[in-house]
């Protein structure tokens, strides 16, 4: 089979912390790929096929059990993003950052604005004011009450927020980490109050080959 000139080649090893471990995924040119999920336990692999459908990666992996799942990926940026995982006995985990939408400016330049997106089963409205205040409403009823306050400031990737909970007594500041997108903004980590970190970027980012350049 010849190769697909369009597309650059997928087949290369990427290293990434999904859900706080470090993961490593090998894709092939002979379509096999080896999956390993976590660097603490080093013998726990997984082996099978891969194979391109436009910029999704789909791989039916089997684990040492002789268990088969299936992983899909898609590529962004030359790496590549972890959005699904189906387990041998058809759970279906969804993966990624909580996106939302930009859907009004607040101000000419900048990330202030009104975002809308899901997050926890909630549909919510983030306001990112030009004040530095953040505030979170529920997107389905606007003239609610804030569900979360507090401040925001502008970090290299996007934005950092630090809110306090309008329905918790105990009032403990939560940071969470968003970075821009095409279309807004994403989250990637939150540190709760109890300093639970709770990781969403699921990249895994595409190694230097040896004698080549990226």
């Amino acid at each position: 089979m010849g190769a697909d000139k369009k597309a650059p080649p997928v087949a290369g090893t990427y290293k990434g912390a999904i859900e706080g471990e470090q993961a490593v995924a090998i894709l092939k040119a002979d379509g096999s790929i080896i999956v390993r999920p976590s660097a603490d336990r080093p013998k726990f692999t997984m082996r099978g096929k891969w194979k391109r459908d436009g910029n999704t990666i789909i791989a039916k992996l089997k684990d040492p059990t002789g268990d088969e799942g299936t992983v899909v990926f898609t590529v962004d940026n030359g790496d590549l993003m972890l959005v699904k995982v189906i387990s041998p006995d058809g759970e279906v985990e969804e993966h990624g950052a909580p996106q939302f939408k930009r859907n009004k400016r607040l101000a000419d330049k900048g990330l202030a604005g009104v975002y809308v997106g899901w997050f926890d089963d909630e549909h919510l409205s983030v306001q990112v004011k030009p004040d530095g205040s953040f505030i979170v409403i529920p997107a389905d009823d606007l003239n609610g009450g804030p569900i979360y306050v507090g401040k925001w400031k502008a970090t290299k990737r996007g934005l950092r927020a630090t809110v306090t909970s309008k329905d918790e007594e105990d009032e403990e500041e939560s940071t969470v980490d968003f970075v821009t997108t095409a279309t807004g903004l994403a989250i990637i980590k939150v540190v709760n109050g109890d300093g639970e970190v709770d990781m969403f970027d699921t990249r895994l980012k595409r190694q230097n080959q040896p004698g080549k350049k990226n």
